[in-house]
């Protein structure tokens, strides 16, 4: 059924505040490590300052937020805002109309009382690392501009996020075939030595055509290992936090296939293997633990095995690539004998 409902997406983080030493030679020796981060690493409910006066922009002028009707300028045109899809403590999105009549999603890195120079490399940050993956399972990115001092990006209008979708089990053929794409979306960004850290039911997009097709959204706390095995992320998202993150503060291209092992739970379930609203010393000792490990295999069926797999504790006994797990994925009684989603 044809979901047409356009919802932003809304991250809830915590920065991590500890300086760490350098990740070992292999991502093997960070999953054997199991003393925790350092106290105060993170730090659940806290929250910034009412204030900032860096939050000012340069010039001094007053921010004002876009409201429906307003109009956006870029060198490229003007953009008209149709309505607010969503807001969060660090973002907005607007539905909005630009050059030749098309319809955009518009966000809008909200300043939340950080200094101006911090929200600007922000978003020179996103509009870089769009720019650098074009694939089709990535959201695009059509314009980048400032007006009235905040910084927006246009971007291609999807019909809901995935979490539209969640709240009942999805047939396996379907979940896999959203697997499908998702997959081929992270093994593209690690290829290019990205992490992507954020991969939740918001951040994943759907547009609809004769199927779904999967856009890979918000690259705000992505990160780019550089030849490094592991990296310590400077936000964690806590409803997708890999163990490695508790374990050793560091994150891995495995810690991206845990969170699309989460996704896939929470698709054949209709919810997710990590309680929402669950208080953080429960969180930890839940994923800890493997919880989200047992309650796959729990499934008892070979996708359940499957998804199982991805949500091990340790890093070296889950999947090595996104293709790796396709690889096991296409073998599966319920994609060869699909016919949701026949070869074309």
């Amino acid at each position: 059924m044809r979901i047409t409902q356009r919802i932003a997406t809304v991250t809830t983080v915590t920065t991590v505040t500890t300086e760490a030493p350098p990740p070992s030679s292999s991502s093997s020796a960070l999953a054997n490590r199991t003393v925790p981060p350092q106290a105060g690493s993170f730090r659940p409910g806290a929250s910034r300052p009412p204030s900032h006066p860096q939050s000012i922009p340069p010039n001094g002028a007053l921010l004002r937020f876009p409201q429906q009707g307003s109009l956006l300028v870029s060198p490229r045109g003007a953009y008209l805002v149709h309505a607010t899809l969503g807001t969060g403590e660090f973002g907005a999105v607007y539905e909005g109309v630009g050059p030749f009549d098309q319809v955009y999603a518009l966000k809008m890195m909200r300043p939340a009382n950080r200094p101006y120079a911090e929200v600007q490399a922000e978003w020179a940050k996103e509009v870089q690392r769009l720019l650098s993956v074009r694939h089709p399972n990535v959201v695009y990115i059509y314009d980048a501009f400032e007006h009235n001092s905040l910084f927006y990006l246009a971007l291609e209008s999807c019909d809901h996020p995935l979490k539209a979708m969640l709240g009942q089990p999805l047939q396996e053929g379907l979940t896999i075939e959203l697997a499908r794409q998702l997959l081929a979306g992270v093994q593209f960004l690690h290829d290019n030595d990205i992490v992507h850290d954020d991969l939740h039911p918001g951040n994943v997009l759907i547009t609809h055509v004769d199927r779904p097709i999967v856009k890979i959204s918000d690259f705000g706390i992505s990160q780019e290992l550089r030849g490094l095995p592991a990296i310590r992320p400077n936000v964690v998202h806590h409803a997708i936090m890999a163990p490695e993150i508790l374990a050793t503060g560091f994150t891995t291209k495995q810690s991206d296939l845990y969170q699309v092992g989460l996704l896939m739970y929470w698709m054949l379930v209709g919810e997710p293997a990590i309680p929402p609203g669950i208080a953080y010393a429960d969180l930890c000792r839940w994923v800890a633990d493997g919880e989200p490990r047992r309650r796959a295999e729990a499934i008892g069926t070979p996708l359940g095995d499957l998804v199982a797999r991805m949500l091990r504790r340790r890093e070296q006994f889950r999947y090595t690539t996104a293709r790796e797990v396709w690889g096991d994925l296409r073998e599966l009684p319920a994609w060869k004998a699909r016919d949701l989603f026949p070869p074309k």
